[in-house]
């Protein structure tokens, strides 16, 4: 079985050193802790390391990766300890409120539809198929990863020279760690003025493996399918971005059929070219 938390251990303490930066400048990410909940310091639900963690990554059936930018934050915490859940509830179960942040918002609900919707059984998920409840519990029994491209902290905004530097840099160590925990989707948020550094870094790193899938005629779907290794590239905004588009809706739902309606097109439109179906990990 390999150890794909060691070894994400090991670089991230390369990365630090090649930094000389102290630990309290350098966020630590990668797959996220499934042991005991406490509140930290500030007040925040945060989750330990369970030793567990390995082995649910190996049996994954399907990975899920989400690639940010860096933490806005003048002290570092570990992205590994990261909850869902709203300060002042108290730990969980008896605290069921999900966290006022539109990122973690975002990222919950997107987890949820990746992982639940599916061509067989019940097909897409919807946004209103799911309570927040549903959502808590789901990212707390599954597992999955996010990493930083830019390690040391930083603000709510970041320019695209900036992260473009801070990858050029620490490529070596960011491509390592994203091969090393070997995702089935890669989430790349990181998308603006029609461009996505953290997308096009990740086809670097795959050497240009990725081809545009458009799954709808005449509508762009962010899809980015990977046949050779069968990985999923998602060409997403960062998760703290809102664009209101639809009548009716709000950001939230917006951004949730963004990247899930289009991801479900993805599933179709694989079923009918490939005969395969990716909900379902095809890692050997």
């Amino acid at each position: 079985m390999e150890d794909y938390v060691a070894e994400n251990k090991r670089i991230l303490e390369e990365w630090r050193k090649s930094l000389m930066i102290e630990d309290y400048s350098f966020a630590l990410d990668g797959i996220m802790n499934k042991g005991d909940f406490y509140i930290d310091e500030y007040g925040a639900v945060r989750r330990k390391e369970s030793g567990k963690e390995n082995t649910l990554w190996n049996e994954c059936p399907l990975r899920v990766l989400f690639l940010t930018k860096d933490e806005n934050a003048k002290i570092a915490w570990d992205v590994r300890t990261e909850t869902f859940y709203e300060k002042g509830y108290g730990l969980p179960p008896e605290n069921k409120t999900v966290s006022g942040s539109f990122f973690y918002q975002n990222e919950a609900c997107l987890l949820y539809g990746l992982l639940n919707t599916k061509l067989a059984e019940d097909g897409m998920i919807k946004y209103d198929d799911f309570s927040w409840e549903d959502a808590l519990k789901f990212s707390d029994e599954n597992i999955f990863a996010r990493i930083n491209c830019k390690k040391e902290v930083g603000g709510s905004k970041i320019l695209d020279s900036v992260l473009r530097d801070a990858i050029k840099e620490n490529y070596k160590y960011l491509k390592e760690q994203i091969l090393t925990l070997d995702a089935d989707i890669l989430v790349c948020c990181g998308s603006q003025n029609g461009n996505n550094l953290i997308l096009n870094t990740v086809f670097e790193i795959y050497k240009d493996e990725f081809e545009y899938v458009n799954c709808v005629d005449g509508k762009g779907t962010g899809m980015h399918y990977n046949k050779k290794r069968n990985k999923l590239a998602i060409d997403a905004y960062h998760l703290a971005y809102s664009i209101p588009k639809c009548k009716g809706s709000d950001a939230l739902e917006d951004r949730y059929y963004e990247t899930i309606g289009m991801y479900y097109e993805f599933l179709k439109h694989l079923k009918k070219t490939e005969g395969i179906d990716f909900s379902t990990s095809h890692r050997k």
